[in-house]
């Protein structure tokens, strides 16, 4: 159970790493750069003599969870999983064949809540804001995880928050979220669109 000060969702980034910081010669944590961002990410005890073995600069996938503070909207993460993809491009072709039939995250295959979609501010002040970029985010989110048929995305008039643009609403939950960026859309598609087991 989510505790009320954070939400708990489940993360999949494909990227370079780019920095490993440790303490008392352990691995702590490593800095991604994808091509939505940079992100520091917490390394589990299972996986610290994995990442000890990587340089910098290596293309890796990791997953793993992830914790939004629900008053700063602050996300920290905690890899589970990371896959090394070989820079060599006969072997990257072998990896995407062989990760195709993996599922890194399970919980993506759960059920969607009855009456899921979300409506998203199409007014040009939350476009201009970042809105369009949260709607591409949206689509691509809900087509990694196979629900574009499920869940529709309908963009509407004004919400009423256009100095905190941009906005959306989640359904059926009726949660209303401003100034939300792109990395957060995995987070809200988790927690309102999602079916508990």
């Amino acid at each position: 159970m989510t505790k009320p000060n954070g939400i708990v969702t489940s993360f999949s980034f494909r990227g370079k790493l780019s920095k490993i910081q440790t303490k008392k010669k352990k691995v702590k944590y490593i800095k991604l750069v994808t091509d939505e961002g940079k992100y520091w990410i917490k390394i589990t005890k299972k996986l610290r003599s994995k990442v000890s073995s990587l340089s910098r600069g290596s293309q890796i996938e990791i997953a793993g969870k992830s914790k939004q503070h629900s008053k700063t909207g602050k996300v920290k993460y905690k890899a589970k999983t990371i896959i090394v993809i070989p820079q060599d491009a006969e072997q990257a072709n072998k990896v995407k064949t062989k990760t195709k039939t993996v599922s890194l995250l399970p919980v993506f295959d759960t059920k969607i809540k009855s009456k899921a979609k979300v409506l998203i501010c199409q007014k040009s002040n939350c476009w201009k804001k970042g809105g369009e970029k949260v709607y591409e985010k949206l689509e691509s989110t809900l087509s990694d995880r196979g629900l574009t048929e499920k869940i529709s995305i309908k963009k509407t008039g004004c919400l009423k928050k256009c100095k905190q643009a941009p906005t959306l609403v989640m359904m059926p939950d009726k949660a209303r979220y401003s100034k939300v960026k792109p990395k957060q859309i995995p987070e809200l598609v988790e927690k309102h669109l999602i079916a508990e087991n």
